[in-house]
């Protein structure tokens, strides 16, 4: 296993470590492809910084199997679950090879990027300005999915990773949000993140 970072005994089921690895790895996919598709880098780099959390998550899973398992039959049981965290693994572990191609400035045949643009909608990656209008206010009060056609399915504050937020969460200057949309409400919630759009819908700030 790669290094991972300091490590302290968190006392979550494995229920929760398994929603976690998989939104985790869900989210992972999703901008690994859009890095490839727009070469962006600063994309590529979270996708890696998400495939260490994986890591991390993964041996958490295997702290508390090895906690868990008090005789052979429960032994036995714990194994299917590594295995599946393992599958997991694997899947942020192919994710981050494509962020790395990215970051290494691996030039993609066009044909790969044609069928990643194939769909209609696209993931985005929106840092939140001082000076936005998103600053303060929840999801649910700026109405994003219905205002600019971008549905926010991930935050990260910090290095708190925030999985499908709900409509009471507020958003914070330094924010960045992941949202799924088309490229051009994508580029517009990027100006509206950076401050320069001080519009959202008929709303004006």
């Amino acid at each position: 296993m790669d290094e991972v970072e300091e490590y302290r005994y968190e006392p979550k089921s494995v229920k929760e470590l398994f929603i976690e690895m998989k939104n985790t790895v869900e989210l992972m996919i999703d901008l690994a492809y859009a890095s490839v598709l727009f070469g962006d880098k600063e994309m590529a780099e979270e996708v890696l910084e998400l495939e260490e959390r994986i890591d991390l998550l993964n041996y958490q899973l295997m702290s508390h199997a090895v906690l868990a398992a008090r005789n052979v039959k429960e032994a036995e049981q714990i194994i299917s679950i590594l295995q599946i965290a393992n599958a997991i693994e694997d899947i942020s572990n192919a994710a981050g090879d494509l962020a790395k191609m990215v970051l290494e400035g691996i030039e993609l045949h066009p044909v790969i990027k044609e069928a990643i643009i194939e769909g209609e909608e696209v993931i985005g990656r929106i840092i939140v300005s001082p000076d936005s209008i998103l600053v303060g206010r929840t999801l649910g009060e700026l109405e994003l999915a219905t205002n600019t056609g971008v549905w926010i399915i991930a935050a990260r504050r910090g290095k708190r990773w925030i999985f499908g937020p709900d409509k009471d969460f507020r958003i914070r200057a330094g924010d960045i949000l992941i949202g799924r949309g088309t490229r051009t409400s994508i580029d517009q919630l990027k100006e509206i993140g950076r401050g320069v759009i001080r519009v959202i819908g008929n709303e004006r700030a």
